[in-house]
């Protein structure tokens, strides 16, 4: 939970800077290109996380990687605020509460749709426009594919779950007969 409060701290102060200068994308780019470094050198993302290592040689090690990527200076400032509170370990959870902000500022919600079978595109296109109406915002899907649903589907967006599942109403069946409703 913790993590989770500093991560939104961090997050909304980058938002806040990047949307005064316009470079709301440009940060969550710079943003997931860091965290997708750190994910594909894991030693790298130990060098700079580890208070084992002087402060200043990770700091140092850091400006060679932003000078390489070049990284806008408020990017290379944040890096530098994480190494200094040793908090590079909430990296990745920066990212995505950035990237959350960066969904509410579009008005996009992403909707986790599972499905019994592969959905073709126009179906899908279907379900997106429902969840828009519902919603009101533009949804953007991440599709996948379950077998254990038996049939229809079932669309997660943040809180709200909406189960239209053969699964789930079977088993609703099931509670409404053993309650002895039915009849």
């Amino acid at each position: 939970m913790k993590n989770l409060i500093i991560a939104k701290r961090y997050a909304k102060a980058l938002f806040n800077l990047a949307r005064e200068e316009g470079k709301i994308e440009q940060y969550g780019e710079e943003l997931a290109g860091l965290v997708q470094l750190f994910d594909t050198n894991p030693e790298l993302a130990n060098v700079i996380q580890s208070p084992l290592y002087p402060e200043a040689a990770r700091e140092a090690i850091f400006a060679s990687i932003a000078t390489s990527a070049n990284l806008t200076p408020i990017m290379k400032s944040l890096m530098n605020l994480l190494i200094e509170k040793k908090r590079v370990v909430n990296l990745a959870e920066i990212k995505d509460y950035y990237m959350g902000l960066i969904d509410e500022h579009a008005n996009v919600a992403r909707a986790k749709i599972s499905a019994a079978v592969e959905l073709d595109e126009k179906a899908v296109q279907q379900v997106a426009a429902s969840l828009e109406k519902l919603t009101g915002k533009k949804i953007v899907v991440d599709l996948h594919q379950d077998p254990e649903l038996i049939g229809g589907l079932v669309a997660r967006i943040g809180d709200l779950v909406l189960d239209g599942s053969v699964r789930t109403q079977l088993f609703n069946i099931r509670e409404t007969l053993k309650r002895g409703e039915l009849g």
